[in-house]
C-alpha cells in the first residue's frame, strides 16, 4: 500500500519548502512528498491534488499535523472528505490519527461537516426571517411561568 506525504509551507518570505516536515514524512515511510505554499489570496493546492492523484484506493496520505492539511476546519474537512470519497486513508503525526487502525475518524468528520452545513442553513433562515421583520417569539406562554403538567391518571 502506497504512502504519500503532504504538507503546507507557511507564508513566510524566503521559505519555499520545509525540510523538517519533509524529513518527518519520509521517516513515516512516504514514497513521495508533496507540498503547497500557503497563499493569502486563496486556496490553491496543486501539491495536494498531485498527492491524491499519486494514490490508488487503499493508499495513505500522511501529514505531520492537521494544520498541514489546511488553514482552517473547513479546509481540513474538505481534504478528509476527498480522502474518504476516494477510499484513501489518513495518517497524521500530531494529533495521532490513523484511519487504517481506526476508521471512526472519518465518521466523526462526516458528522461535523453535516453539523457545519446545518448551522449555515439555520443562520440563513434566521437572517431571512429578520429581513422579513419577523420577531422572535421565544417560548410563547412562558412569560407568566410554566404551566403545570397534568397527570394522565386524573
Amino acid at each position: 500500500m502506497k504512502r504519500v506525504g503532504y504538507y503546507r509551507v507557511p507564508p513566510a518570505p524566503g521559505i519555499f519548502f520545509s525540510p523538517a516536515q519533509e524529513e518527518r514524512l519520509l521517516l513515516l515511510g512516504c514514497e513521495q512528498v508533496f507540498s503547497d505554499r500557503c497563499l493569502a489570496s486563496g486556496v490553491v493546492r496543486p501539491g495536494l491534488e498531485r498527492a491524491l492523484a499519486a494514490l490508488e484506493p487503499g493508499g495513505v496520505l500522511a501529514a505531520p499535523s492537521l494544520h498541514a492539511l489546511g488553514g482552517d476546519l473547513v479546509a481540513v474537512m474538505d481534504v478528509v472528505l476527498k480522502l474518504r470519497a476516494r477510499d484513501l486513508h489518513l495518517l497524521v503525526q500530531q494529533p495521532e490519527i490513523d484511519t487504517q487502525a481506526d476508521p471512526g475518524f472519518f465518521e466523526t468528520c462526516r458528522a461535523l461537516t453535516a453539523f457545519n452545513g446545518e448551522r449555515a442553513m439555520i443562520r440563513r433562515a434566521e437572517a431571512a426571517m429578520v429581513a422579513r421583520g419577523v420577531r422572535g417569539a421565544g417560548l410563547k406562554g412562558l412569560k407568566g411561568g410554566v404551566a403545570p403538567i397534568e397527570d394522565e391518571d386524573d
